[in-house]
């Protein structure tokens, strides 16, 4: 009987939702490098040169221990970090405007707009952190396969291949490729059977050279998943689609809007592994969604390297509840 294909994707680095993303995730992390116990529930939204940053961020004893000129840093440096920014380079023999080079928006024009409640965390709040505050399903899968890192083929295949292309945005093509992009990965069994990437790029890059070396890319990070025995060698009958849609010149918060988030699949399992509840973008660690995934992991993990193939885990808090009030396995042996 033939395997049934199985479906995967990722986003860049620069694309809007997970600049999104990783905003929420580092001011997180700021506020609980200042105070372990911060309760942040934060969440970012932006379009064009335009971020939102909106919540409630409860950390310091008395004074509040972060503020907005220090989020404002986080966001113009995620912005840089992804790729964005414009360069003025002068005319060979100066008589010429300067030419943009680069991709907008720049970090240095955002506009960055706050609705934040920021104050000190009160004794009483501290004193409960441990205690959910709202009612959450976790799920958290693993199944054998240490280069994949203990997830789904397809999903580890997805994210290596974006991660392949943030990091070649250096060195060699430092100007021809864009922030924002996405992969697309299919499977059957351990075989690749199809990728579709979508790559933003500068209007004048020559697409052919471009497409063999995101390929070449890609093919070198299969191969790694081929020699850990995790995968079958690519061959000649993997379908590969290059911006099917046309042109992606116009692409990141001028192509789209941004919201923290939003990428629940492409952030869990895939397609193929239920993803329970919300979101942990922009939340603490004692917040209960961030508690119960954390958790259902780490026991889908210890399931898998216990011996058996595969396992799901199901943990859920109630309000009140100090830990899970019921956590539910499936493993396949």
């Amino acid at each position: 009987m033939k395997q049934p294909l199985r479906f995967a994707e990722a986003v860049c680095a620069g694309h809007p939702d997970r600049l999104s993303d990783t905003i929420a995730d580092r001011i997180v992390a700021l506020a609980v490098e200042r105070d372990s116990c911060s309760l942040v529930g934060v969440e970012i939204a932006l379009h064009r040169d335009v971020v939102f940053v909106d919540g409630r961020i409860a950390c310091g004893n008395g004074h509040p221990a972060v503020d907005e000129s220090e989020i404002e840093e986080i966001v113009r440096k995620t912005f840089s970090d992804a790729g964005y920014g414009i360069e003025l380079l002068a005319s060979p023999d100066g008589e010429d405007e300067p030419a943009e080079v680069g991709f907008r928006p720049d970090p240095k024009e955002l506009k960055i707009r706050f609705d934040l409640c920021i104050s000190g965390l009160d004794p009483d709040e501290r004193a409960i952190r441990g205690i959910a505050d709202d009612q959450v399903i976790g799920v958290g899968h693993a199944c054998r396969g240490e280069r994949a890192g203990l997830i789904p083929l397809e999903q580890a295949l997805a994210r290596d291949f974006v991660r392949a292309l943030d990091g070649f945005r250096g060195a060699p093509l430092p100007r021809l490729l864009g922030p924002d992009g996405k992969a697309l990965v299919v499977v059957r069994g351990r075989s690749l059977f199809a990728v579709s990437l979508s790559i933003q790029h500068v209007e004048d890059a020559e697409w052919i050279g471009l497409v063999e070396k995101v390929r070449s890319a890609c093919l070198a990070v299969a191969s790694e998943y081929v020699t850990a025995g995790e995968l079958e060698p690519p061959d000649a009958s993997v379908s590969w689609l290059f911006n099917g849609a046309g042109a992606f010149s116009i692409g990141g918060p001028h192509g789209d809007n941004g919201l923290s988030g939003k990428k629940l699949v492409a952030e869990a399992y895939g397609s193929a592994v239920p993803i329970g509840g919300g979101t942990i973008h922009g939340k603490d660690p004692h917040k209960p969604d961030v508690r119960a995934q954390r958790i259902a992991r780490e026991r889908a993990v210890a399931l898998v390297r216990g011996g058996v193939e595969e396992a799901t885990v199901w943990v859920v808090f109630r309000p009140g509840d100090e830990e899970p009030a019921w956590v539910e396995e499936e493993v396949l042996r």
